[in-house]
């Protein structure tokens, strides 16, 4: 029987049969070791990028609405002053009028907190802190990209956060920030889930990245080229990245860095 040749010759080739499967597999497995991370970050940057723009346009919205309540004016003629709203204040110097944008549209506001880690659409339970691009919290706060107990913030339908201050009052305009996953989500890191636009309150003000006279958001990099912006969002703290997402069609390309 065991000089049938079938018999003698059959296990060998199913060892060598086997033998070649597992080399196959482990260079599928080194395959994807290679290009699962460049696959999900390119997932990530897509879903950014989209969470971004469905949050502008919500804001852009919204501020249409605002203004057309006033004859399609300014933001500094949405409110006279300060205004006390439910036992809180918000202050034309600090916050502007950009509130009253943000009542058209936004399920919740939140005030101003006395500790400055709960700044942005706080919920009662604290939160990892924000971080510049390269990770850092030190220079995230040496930029001002902190949120202090002066910041509103507002929870959007897409559930973003959207949280705004006049920072820059010498020059009547301030800054927004937007979180796109909100703050108990995502990465809280400039440029990858949080981004920086200003507005002003009045006067169109191309120079300081203001625009359209109070009536929307800007990120201000009107004269300058793709190669600069994408300079300035690698070295910066991450508020200069704005610009490069919405310059390229609000998008997050392969060389942006997604640190």
């Amino acid at each position: 029987m065991i000089s049938n040749p079938k018999c003698a010759t059959a296990p060998i080739r199913t060892v060598h049969g086997s033998q070649v499967t597992v080399q196959t597999l482990g260079i599928i497995g080194v395959v994807a070791a290679m290009t699962l991370p460049t696959l999900i970050q390119g997932y990530q940057k897509s879903v950014a990028a989209n969470r971004l723009k469905q949050a502008y346009a919500q804001i852009t919205v919204a501020m249409d609405k605002a203004s057309a309540e006033y004859d399609g004016g300014p933001m500094e003629n949405w409110c006279s002053g300060d205004e006390t709203i439910d036992g809180v204040t918000f202050s034309k110097f600090h916050q502007g009028c950009f509130h009253r944008a943000m009542k058209e549209i936004a399920v919740k506001l939140y005030p101003p907190p006395d500790d400055v880690r709960h700044a942005a659409c706080y919920e009662g339970t604290e939160y990892r802190p924000y971080t510049a691009m390269d990770g850092s919290t030190d220079r995230f706060t040496a930029n001002h990209m902190h949120f202090s107990t002066e910041s509103w913030s507002a929870k959007l339908p897409s559930g973003a956060c959207v949280i705004w201050n006049g920072v820059y009052t010498h020059d009547a305009s301030g800054k927004v920030l937007i979180d796109i996953d909100g703050p108990y989500a995502g990465f809280n890191r400039m440029g990858k889930d949080l981004f920086y636009f200003s507005y002003a309150y009045g006067r169109d003000n191309v120079a300081h990245g203001n625009g359209q006279n109070g009536r929307s958001l800007t990120v201000g990099y009107q004269g300058y080229n793709r190669s600069d912006l994408a300079r300035w969002c690698d070295n910066g703290v991450g508020d200069s990245c704005t610009p490069l997402v919405v310059y390229d069609g609000w998008q997050i390309k392969k060389d942006y860095p997604w640190k």
